[in-house]
């Protein structure tokens, strides 16, 4: 007896439909119930008592049979209040239930879901913005942050220079060397890069061997100081079988107008400054400020 009601119990708290049918017999069986009750404790069985006494007990089972099924399906407006979230804003919010039921496991099923989903899609997005062989940002994520850096920059009336680099006869020591020698390089260049730009700037590989910053805050003469520490630091490295100063770079600076150009023409005008260094010799920081400033400058 002990064992059938345990099972009852058991089958009772793991099952939906098992409650819900539960729920709904006691509550049509309350006007029955009370009824019963009514003539066996003798008390007159008169029209309007019995009436009033079958209204008064079909409310109180419909109230209760109204109370229950919220509080079974109480748990999945909590889960579409997750999903909504998640759908207006992207906020990740958890629902946890203890019940072992239908109800309880669609809940915890769809908070898990929602969390491996939202985890998954800032894996894909890193992915789709990320180099992974440096670990800097790619020319897609270069364009949507620096647009974003530039119209900061225009509205706070600061600063802002680009530099656009990249490695000395890189294609000689993937040829000389193999790729997995070119790929080491590039791995140095991108964890060199990390290292000695500042928190708020920009850092992105944008092709083969060719790199970018995005420097908000910075003239001309502290972007080319940047640069200069960056080829100084690059020239000392050593990369598998290439000795220290066989790794060079070649860079290009230009201080923009953020108010009239664009991350496009701050580019182009650095790309520029970038093939004048290396028809100078490479291994050369070369540089221009915008002709607004210059103009500016003058003026003032």
């Amino acid at each position: 007896m002990h064992l059938t009601m345990f099972t009852v119990l058991q089958k009772f708290s793991r099952s939906l439909t098992f409650k819900i049918f539960s729920i709904c017999f006691v509550s049509t069986h309350v006007p029955l119930l009370a009824l019963v009750a009514y003539l066996f404790t003798g008390f007159r069985s008169d029209a309007l008592p019995v009436l009033l006494l079958v209204l008064a007990a079909t409310l109180i089972g419909t109230a209760f049979c109204l109370a229950c099924v919220w509080a079974l399906i109480r748990p999945l407006h909590e889960v579409a209040g997750v999903v909504e979230a998640y759908r207006s804003s992207g906020v990740v919010k958890t629902v946890r239930s203890k019940r072992k039921d239908e109800v309880g496991i669609v809940s915890n099923g769809v908070s898990v879901l929602i969390t491996e989903l939202d985890a998954t899609l800032a894996q894909l997005r890193r992915q789709a913005t990320t180099d992974v062989l440096t670990g800097l940002g790619n020319r897609r994520w270069l364009k949507d942050i620096g647009a974003l850096e530039i119209a900061r920059a225009a509205r706070e009336r600061t600063p802002l220079s680009v530099v656009v680099f990249d490695l000395d006869h890189f294609k000689s020591i993937n040829d000389e060397f193999g790729h997995d020698v070119g790929d080491q390089v590039l791995m140095m260049a991108g964890a060199t890069i990390q290292h000695n730009l500042r928190p708020y700037d920009i850092a992105a590989r944008i092709g083969g061997e060719e790199f970018c910053l995005v420097l908000p805050r910075t003239d001309v003469d502290a972007a080319v100081n940047i640069a200069n520490r960056l080829r100084l630091q690059l020239e000392t490295k050593a990369v598998g079988p290439l000795p220290a100063k066989r790794v060079t770079a070649s860079f290009g600076v230009y201080h923009g107008d953020p108010t009239s150009e664009t991350l496009k023409s701050m580019l182009m005008a650095a790309d520029r400054e970038l093939y004048a260094a290396k028809n100078g010799g490479r291994n050369a920081v070369r540089s221009t400020v915008a002709r607004s400033i210059m103009d500016a400058r003058i003026r003032a």
